[in-house]
């Protein structure tokens, strides 16, 4: 365990030789420091950053992969350690860090599979040790599965640092069938949404919409608009005015608007908050 003054001695140091030299191995170093030290938005740019230049490290992908699982990021956290295995193949950590993926996505049956693999061979293994206790704590508990675990389960609001964990996590909403961030030409510039739906024709629609909308509330004298609900057969759609751009809700008929909505104003005052 680091005290949070060796964690900034350890930053501090990273930091300055990526200074340096920008093109360092020790991004992945500064990166974990970080998020050893709480700061994920920090520990996710300084890799991301890192990767871009030296896209083939395999700890690089490693440390990203332990920051997205952090994040709630559990798919993109998978991504990142199937890069970390290409390039340094299968290891011990890879093994129990894929094991908390799964235990995190509710897929236990292959978590307790995979660390009993793992125990066979290294029986000491206090960490592989913990992880099927806590399997065993979740499954005497009751504790449901993936699909109907709570939006707070599967991505917390305080770890959203970006758009694009916004939309991912309106896109686990409940009723929610999709999410997106489109700019007034209607170019969508992040989004998460359901196979049958098309990023680039919500986006068009949305800019469409937009675009008769504004005019026509400005010649009534009722100022600028701020939202736009739109009902079809099987489909809403809401569209919010945020930042110069907007964010495109898709959710189904059934969906609990008022519990929506406050999600959603939830959600916009922290990326307000967050991307200043």
């Amino acid at each position: 365990m680091h005290t949070t003054a060796q964690l900034e001695e350890r930053i501090s140091k990273c930091e300055e030789i990526l200074s340096q030299n920008p093109e360092s191995l020790v991004f992945a170093a500064l990166s974990d420091a970080y998020r050893k030290k709480g700061d994920l938005g920090k520990a996710f740019h300084a890799c991301s950053q890192g990767l871009k230049v030296n896209p083939n490290y395999g700890a690089g992908h490693l440390v990203m992969a332990r920051i997205n699982l952090e994040r709630g990021m559990y798919t993109e956290a998978e991504k990142e350690l199937a890069w970390a295995e290409q390039a340094d193949g299968r290891t011990r950590a890879t093994e129990l860090l894929m094991a908390q993926i799964l235990i995190n996505k509710g897929q236990v049956k292959e978590a307790r599979r995979l660390l009993e693999k793992v125990r066979s061979t290294d029986p000491d293994n206090q960490v592989v040790t913990e992880l099927l206790q806590s399997i065993e704590e979740e499954t005497k508990a009751g504790r449901p599965g993936w699909d109907v675990m709570t939006v707070d389960d599967r991505l917390h609001i305080s770890k959203v640092i970006d758009l694009k964990d916004g939309v991912h996590y309106l896109k686990s909403l409940p009723g929610v069938q999709g999410a997106s961030i489109v700019d007034a030409d209607g170019v969508v510039v992040e989004s998460k949404l359901n196979p049958n739906l098309s990023p680039e024709l919500v986006g068009a629609v949305a800019a469409r919409i937009t675009a008769c909308v504004e005019p026509g509330i400005s010649r009534i004298g009722f100022g600028q608009y701020q939202d736009v609900w739109v009902g079809t057969v099987g489909l809403e759609l809401w569209i919010h005015a945020f930042a110069e751009r907007h964010l495109v809700l898709c959710y189904s008929p059934e969906a609990n608007v008022g519990a929506l909505r406050l999600r959603v104003n939830e959600l916009l005052e922290h990326l307000s908050a967050n991307l200043q």
